[in-house]
């Protein structure tokens, strides 16, 4: 090697991002906001959205609002004096009448290049101006230069972050596409017939004759590749619990047979089937991981108290957690109304509660003298000991952000856990998404469950409505007067609340009604909610904190004030409140028009369905994946190509593929989970 020379490393797709030219330091942590560390990640930094600027329209055709690449010749370069300096560059093209391109802050250097007579090219959203067409701070180049060609490829538009802007992220995506080949590919010979992975990359980075779609069999086979790397994510932990040893447990039946012999009626086959699915799960030698889906009615509570009857008949303790106070208030009272009749006290631990409450029952955890505790969030705040927790349960577990769930379990030794929703979704799917999770699901209703008519009213009749509760109260019914979230706050649902029950006291002024809202104390709530199940109040207004988990069997009637505003699954979670008892049940949703199409559509498929699975399935389709399973609100796993409910096809060859792949290669499983997932996969046990 001659002297003073040295060898250039070439750059591979595992390098950091600053291997590449033009990335230093301050713009590496730019890009490490949106999670990229590696070349390798450019590659999978998709677009959002497409430009077409491969061919160019004469002046003559261009138009307001089109968005759109011209060029044209110089004709003159203005200052336009004012509040803000502007300059205005005028292009022509001899026949029709000039573009006007609008610019502020324009360099000296800049206004030397455009001498009149020379062809400039430009893309951007035209406008109209004062002299015609214009557009504002287009991009251009100069078209008489030797080095200037019209794109090939359609023009892509990254998501960006502070820093960077899109010619960056255009020059730095080619730099990584260039190295595309490189790419390890490890389903390639196991699906004959599809397009390479790198093919497919480099097809969503540059389109082809038009932007890519989801249904083009290259966005097919990346999608592919991101549903896998989530699966063996989950996979990797059910292995992992698989060899893991949980609490030692040899469950008794003997505290759920004396139970049994006390309801004044018997479990459904259904319920009996969960129950022994997870009764055998604690008898053996790996933690279970459970998830129990039912529809609102069918009796997972029943479900939950016969497990944890049985963990604590082998010595365990059990803690039960719910998303909101209200919701832990009631089961509390729901179990505690069961274990008294076993002696069994439970605990209760909210974190509103008086320092004296909270230290006795954080007292009677850590020595163990107290086994069974309901509670919210509260339950895994720093200060909670528990003796020797063996079980946790978790209901509504979409409302918990992995990271919460994962707390609550450390502060046992691997106990096991069982978490229940009243949010049924499809087979295929809850398999895919719950691969580290055993599926269990009550697909049916207590005998003697009420179908419940429901009716959809304009609040224009909303006098009508009233007057027919007169009539329904002389009957003996009860009500409940929901008022949902009004632009997401709570005061102003409130307040919404509160007009409701002053209009309800005037126009009922015989009737006990009472207000119920999140912003009242714990024992206030319980207060009002055990008036409420005695008879003493016969209708009760509340915001959407009745939303799940309230059950009170004789009240028949549930009006919802702006039904047009709540998604499907919360309109049947608040319609399950009532059907509970022996009297045939009403459900009024009552909304303000005009309707949307999709207010419309919602409403009419409440009123047509009492079927969860199917309302969960409509809800899916409507709202899209992320905010109907709660992921968009509870921090948890997203997609960036694939789509839950669009690829249920793809996701039905996702155990072969993996198991396949797990034989053949651990390594590549590796691979692939890291290039989708990095880090995110390490709380894959508890989602």
């Amino acid at each position: 090697m001659a002297a003073g020379s040295r060898s250039v490393k070439p750059v591979r797709l595992q390098d950091p991002l600053t291997a590449l030219p033009g990335i230093g330091p301050a713009l590496a942590t730019c890009m490490g906001a949106l999670g990229l560390e590696r070349i390798e990640d450019l590659l999978f930094h998709l677009p959002l959205r497409f430009q077409d600027r491969r061919h160019l329209l004469p002046l003559n055709a261009l138009r307001p609002g089109m968005e759109c690449a011209t060029v044209g010749e110089i004709v003159d370069l203005q200052r336009q004096q004012g509040r803000r300096e502007q300059w205005l560059l005028l292009l022509g093209d001899g026949v029709a009448a000039p573009l006007t391109l609008r610019f502020f802050h324009l360099s000296p250097a800049l206004r030397q290049q455009w001498q009149r007579g020379r062809r400039l090219w430009c893309f951007g959203e035209l406008r109209a101006g004062a002299r015609g067409v214009e557009m504002v701070h287009p991009e251009w180049q100069l078209a008489d230069r030797n080095d200037f060609r019209l794109p090939e490829h359609l023009t892509p538009f990254y998501p960006s972050t502070q820093g960077m802007n899109q010619q960056q992220w255009r020059r730095f995506a080619g730099m990584a596409l260039a190295l595309v080949e490189e790419l390890r590919d490890p389903l390639q010979e196991l699906l004959p017939g599809w397009p390479t992975l790198a093919d497919s990359i480099r097809y969503l980075h540059q389109g082809g004759q038009r932007a890519p779609a989801a249904s083009d069999r290259e966005w097919q086979r990346v999608a592919l590749d991101e549903l896998l790397a989530h699966h063996l994510a989950l996979r990797r932990e059910r292995h992992r619990l698989d060899v893991q040893r949980g609490i030692s447990c040899h469950p008794d039946p003997v505290l759920w047979q004396r139970l049994r012999g006390h309801l004044p009626f018997t479990p459904t086959a259904a319920q009996e089937r969960v129950i022994a699915e997870a009764v055998h799960d604690l008898a053996g030698t790996r933690p279970m991981r459970r998830l129990l889906q039912g529809d609102v009615g069918s009796g997972k509570t029943l479900v939950a108290a016969a497990v944890l009857l049985h963990a604590v008949a082998a010595g365990m303790q059990v803690a039960v957690m719910a998303p909101t106070e209200i919701l832990a208030l009631q089961l509390h009272e729901r179990l505690s109304s069961w274990m008294q009749l076993l002696d069994l006290p439970v605990g209760l631990l909210l974190g509103s509660q008086g320092a004296r409450q909270r230290r006795e029952v954080l007292t009677a955890l850590r020595d163990g003298s107290m086994t069974i505790v309901c509670g919210t969030q509260a339950l895994f705040q720093e200060g909670v000991e528990f003796s020797h927790l063996g079980l946790v349960i978790v209901d509504e577990q979409h409302r918990f952000g992995v990271e919460q769930r994962r707390r609550l379990l450390e502060k046992g030794i691997v106990p096991h856990l069982l978490v229940m929703t009243a949010t049924p979704i499809p087979r295929t799917l809850a398999m895919t998404l719950h691969a580290d999770l055993d599926l269990s699901t009550i697909d049916s209703l207590p005998p003697g469950r009420q179908p419940i008519e429901t009716l959809v009213l304009a609040d224009e009749r909303r006098e009508e409505l009233i007057g027919r509760l007169h009539h329904l109260l002389e009957a003996g019914r009860q009500i409940y007067w929901v008022c949902p979230l009004i632009e997401e706050s709570e005061l102003l649902q409130l307040q919404a609340a509160e007009a409701s029950y002053a209009e309800l006291q005037v126009a009922l002024p015989a009737t006990a009604i009472a207000l119920l809202h999140g912003r009242q104390r714990s024992e206030e709530k319980a207060e009002i909610m055990a008036a409420f199940r005695r008879g003493d109040v016969r209708v009760l207004v509340a915001t959407t904190v009745i939303e799940v988990g309230v059950d009170v069997p004789n009240a028949s009637v549930m009006v919802i004030e702006n039904a047009e505003r709540l998604g499907l699954a919360q309109l049947h979670q608040l319609r399950g409140r009532v059907g509970r008892g022996a009297e045939a049940s009403l459900c009024i949703l009552l909304y303000h028009g005009p309707l949307s199409v999709k207010a419309r559509e919602r409403l009419q498929i409440l009123r047509e369905s009492q079927d969860g699975f199917v309302i969960a399935r409509k809800d899916l389709e409507m709202r899209g994946p992320g905010e109907f399973l709660g992921i968009r609100q509870s921090g948890e796993r997203q997609l960036r190509v694939a789509d839950f409910l669009r690829d249920e096809a793809l996701m039905a060859m996702l155990p072969e593929l993996a198991a396949t792949l797990e034989r053949s290669s651990p390594t590549m499983c590796e691979i692939l989970v890291q290039r989708w997932l990095g880090s995110a996969s390490a709380y894959a046990g508890v989602a």
